[in-house]
C-alpha cells in the first residue's frame, strides 16, 4: 500500500447500464529510503468509484467509457488536495 496518494482529476463516465458514475482518478506515492531521508516518489495511478471501489479498466462490461473512449467530463482537481 502506498504512503500517500494524491487526487489528480473527476471524470464522469457511463457504466454499463447506462448510469452516469463520478470516477476518482488518484497518483500514490511510495516513501523511498535515502542516505539523505526518506523520499516520495510517484507510484501506480488508480481509478475508483466515489463510493471507493476499484475501477478495472480491463473489463469492458464495467464502464461504457471502456469500449467508445468517450469521456463525457473532465474536472481538473482543486489545487488544495
Amino acid at each position: 500500500m502506498s504512503a500517500y496518494r494524491k487526487l489528480l482529476q473527476h471524470i464522469q463516465a457511463k457504466d454499463a447500464n447506462g448510469n452516469l458514475r463520478l470516477i476518482l482518478v488518484y497518483q500514490s506515492f511510495d516513501e523511498v529510503d535515502m542516505p539523505h531521508g526518506v523520499s516520495i516518489r510517484p507510484s501506480a495511478i488508480y481509478f475508483e468509484t466515489s463510493d471507493h471501489q476499484k475501477v478495472n479498466w480491463l473489463n469492458p462490461q464495467q464502464f461504457e467509457m471502456e469500449a467508445t473512449g468517450e469521456i463525457l467530463n473532465r474536472v481538473p482537481a482543486s489545487p488544495e488536495e
